[in-house]
């Protein structure tokens, strides 16, 4: 089963707060799920592992909608 989706967009922000061993920048986002919709921050190194996760398991992947492909 193929589920299709829009595409979204993710926002480099700077850490306003940084710790000692914090990144200086965070990849902002905002997800909807069952619970409404929810503000996500991800680190490059996270967003590294999870690209890497998608490309080794592809048939578990979304693919983008027709509109999505005019629109985004």
């Amino acid at each position: 089963m193929s589920i299709k989706t829009r595409v979204g967009r993710m926002v480099e922000v700077i850490n306003q707060n940084k710790k000692r061993s914090s990144s200086d920048t965070y990849y902002s986002t905002l997800l909807k799920g069952d619970t409404g919709v929810h503000e996500f921050l991800f680190t490059k190194v996270e967003l590294d592992v999870a690209l890497s996760r998608a490309r080794k398991n592809i048939e578990d992947t979304l693919e983008q909608s027709f509109i999505s492909k005019i629109i985004d």
